[in-house]
């Protein structure tokens, strides 16, 4: 079976929202490889178009993802809004035209090749553009630097 994707803390900007939805994406990724591997493929007869709702659906969950987001820097000032703004349009239509690729090839198994795309698509932008943000976000607030190691200051539910 393929490796599955495992959210890492290095990879956690240290703003607990942005965190948990990230974590969020990477765990529903987890769930399609485990869903989807070639190894579950015999045990699915009759979901043709599964795998292509599924990811359709991972899309949604990030679209979501990057309005709150957008929202969040919105409120605080972020001056890179439009920049970042840009950067989700223009990762909505790499994905968009991933799916219709996927749809057209009538994949129906989630091969190591297409995981490994769709992770790195999820984590350019956390380790990249957002993790930019996250410096400028704590220098507003006058924070520390978010990747410089140290526990990460997650919400705890009680």
């Amino acid at each position: 079976m393929s490796k599955l994707p495992r959210w890492r803390e290095d990879w956690s900007l240290n703003i607990d929202v942005i965190d948990q939805e990230h974590r969020a994406l990477i765990e529903r990724l987890a769930d399609l490889c485990l869903r989807f591997c070639p190894e579950a493929t015999p045990t699915r007869s009759g979901e043709a178009h599964a795998l292509i709702e599924a990811l359709a659906e991972l899309g949604e969950q990030a679209r979501a993802h990057f309005q709150h987001e957008e929202r969040f820097m919105r409120a605080i000032g972020f001056d890179e809004l439009p920049e970042h703004q840009r950067e989700h349009a223009l990762m909505m239509a790499e994905y968009t035209a991933l799916l219709r690729e996927w749809r057209a090839e009538g994949v129906e198994v989630f091969t190591p090749a297409i995981q490994e795309t769709v992770r790195e698509w999820l984590l350019a932008h956390i380790l990249g553009a957002d993790r930019e943000f996250a410096r400028a976000y704590f220098q507003l607030c006058g924070g520390d630097d978010p990747v410089a190691p140290r526990p990460s200051r997650n919400l705890q539910l009680g």
